[in-house]
């Protein structure tokens, strides 16, 4: 792929780096917005890398307002990955393009915290994207590795809630291809690129995995293309990546913002609430408050607007469900650039979801039932 800036028609350019951040870009974009005076500039602009990100990169940019006082200190900015392995993934998935659809067109209908947006174009054709939003003072993101308390846990799936109820089986959202892009041979096609990186996977990770976790591994990809097309459920708006890493907590409140959209989707709402749930919290804090935890989003969905909560067969969809963080950790391991902090990442949430599966029994609710 080339590296180069495209500009959009009538805007500002889309950027290939931070590199190419300049003030009077960041004049233009945020002047457009609305988050500068009126006659106020950017006089100079610095960046500094925020976070670890494995199919983008994200940074900081301070910027010096001329009068001071008359725009943001700073903002967040993102672009596509510079590692070439992770950007052709990006593209292969349309991560990109997703992310950029989410903030210019979805993010204002959310009832949700997400960060106001001044700038999202790209992610088409070789993926050079640029995204800039407001920082959340004050914030820190979540650390997956860690996991997070009952409380915070409550915050977080109340705020996917709001998410989820407000874009409640919508005609429109649904209609809209790009994020309603799952079709009758997403199934196959998907397992067909996934199913085979599980030998490499524990070729990789195997070491540091429990024996029923990898056999459970084994019996779940021979399985996969049944799991992806038999997933059920109310449909909504998903994060589809919903976990600590992509959560912004400020203070003490336990709700967090929402941030990383590239893999949002067009699909059971579940997905979302059995990912968290699975991978954000260790096994043991999970065990304990799974059920107030679950029975806490139901209620906020209920709240929301969604008669019964998601409906009578929520618990099953919610098993099924569950192997989706399987899924997550197989493919993105082996499909993005490799890094020591990803390693361990992975394979923490392989073995969270993997264990999550075994005391849900949800084998038993694949389709055939459990083999």
């Amino acid at each position: 792929m080339g590296r180069g800036p495209a500009v959009t028609a009538g805007g500002p350019a889309v950027l290939a780096g931070p590199g190419d951040v300049t003030a009077s870009w960041c004049t233009d974009v945020l002047a457009r917005s609305g988050a500068l005076a009126p006659g106020a500039r950017v006089a100079a602009v610095t960046s500094e890398p925020i976070g670890t990100g494995q199919m983008a990169e994200t940074v900081r940019l301070h910027l010096a307002v001329d009068p001071a006082g008359a725009g943001p200190a700073t903002v967040v900015a993102k672009f596509a990955s510079t590692d070439a392995t992770s950007r052709s993934t990006g593209v292969a998935l349309d991560a990109y393009r997703i992310e950029v659809g989410i903030y210019r067109d979805v993010a204002g209908r959310l009832a949700g915290r997400v960060p106001r947006c001044h700038f999202a174009a790209g992610g088409e054709g070789e993926g050079w994207f640029t995204v800039v939003l407001d920082e959340v003072v004050g914030a820190s993101q979540g650390e997956q590795l860690e996991g997070c308390d009952a409380t915070r846990a409550a915050g977080a799936l109340a705020e996917l809630a709001g998410v989820h109820a407000s874009t409640w089986e919508s005609r429109s959202l649904g209609a809209l291809p790009w994020l309603a892009r799952w079709g009758p041979d997403s199934a196959r096609t998907t397992a067909q690129l996934v199913a085979p990186l599980y030998p490499g996977f524990l070729e990789r990770y195997g070491d540091r995995l429990q024996p029923e976790h990898r056999d459970l591994g084994r019996r779940f990809v021979a399985r996969l293309e049944a799991w992806l097309g038999g997933r059920t459920g109310g449909h909504a708006v998903t994060h589809g990546d919903f976990r600590l890493d992509n959560l912004l907590f400020a203070g003490d409140d336990p709700r967090p913002w929402v941030v990383d959209w590239q893999t949002a989707l067009w699909a059971p709402a579940v997905g979302d609430v059995a990912y968290f749930v699975g991978g954000s919290l260790t096994t043991e804090v999970r065990r304990a408050a799974e059920s107030d935890l679950v029975g806490g989003y139901r209620a906020a969905l209920e709240a929301g607007g969604v008669a019964g909560g998601g409906g009578p067969g929520f618990d099953d969809d919610y098993r099924r469900a569950a192997f989706g963080g399987m899924f997550m950790a197989i493919g993105a391991s082996m499909l993005v650039k490799r890094t020591e902090r990803g390693d361990t990442m992975f394979t923490t949430n392989f073995t969270r979801h993997a264990q999550h599966v075994l005391d849900l029994d949800a084998e038993a609710a694949l389709p055939g039932g459990a083999r």
